[in-house]
């Protein structure tokens, strides 16, 4: 894997030397995992032969990019029974992350536990509070924007234009790296409380409704 250092990573504490680490998608993972932030995340450039020798490469990075979207939002203190209640993130339809998404939920955040869940309706998605929506599912996505509504769940997807039909978060790769796009406007119509650091990260879309 190449290491590209982007503009985007000039969001990020200066001053930093990054580890050098074994060039492989696994490796990446675990120093994303760090508190390096996101924008070292966007600065990964992928390698076209590491995404092929590597089974679910590119799933192993997006799983860290869930992780690091959870540090850059806030919940409202209602959407918990308790303080120690987990922060659970859903992926609904087939999984293309795999073993790759549990990994995360040996870290915490802000103080909770993270828990995966696999939903295969659209019925549970409200007991998220982010939720991942597969591509097999996306011809739903009007009615996942309806079921939520108003609801604090960060929805995320991975395919071109998804945001504009109402996800909040779209990582799709382009030229080997992940691009952020954000649906602010869906964000607003929610309690979240989305970072600054994040918004800055992101490329704002607008709605196709």
């Amino acid at each position: 894997m190449r290491l590209t250092m982007s503009d985007r990573s000039q969001a990020e504490p200066r001053g930093r030397s990054l580890p050098a680490w074994a060039g492989s998608i696994r490796a990446a993972l675990r120093v994303a995992l760090m508190p390096l932030g996101i924008g070292f995340l966007l600065s990964l450039s992928i390698e076209p032969a590491v995404l092929a020798t590597e089974a679910n490469g590119e799933y192993r990075l997006k799983s860290a990019f869930l992780y690091n979207f959870a540090k850059f939002v806030e919940w409202p203190d209602s959407t918990f029974s308790t303080s120690s209640t987990p922060l659970t993130i859903c992926v609904l339809g087939n999984d293309p992350f795999g073993s790759n998404l549990d990994v995360i939920t040996e870290k915490a955040v802000k103080g909770r536990a993270l828990v995966i869940k696999r939903l295969r309706t659209v019925g549970g998605v409200k007991e998220c509070q982010m939720l991942y929506v597969s591509p097999n599912e996306l011809t739903q996505t009007a009615e996942i924007v309806r079921t939520l509504q108003k609801a604090p769940v960060l929805t995320v997807c991975d395919v071109e234009s998804c945001a504009e039909e109402g996800v909040m978060l779209n990582m799709r790769m382009v030229e080997n790296r992940i691009q952020l796009d954000m649906n602010l406007d869906a964000v607003q119509r929610t309690p979240l409380k989305v970072s600054s650091q994040l918004i800055k990260l992101t490329r704002i879309v607008k709605g196709t409704q």
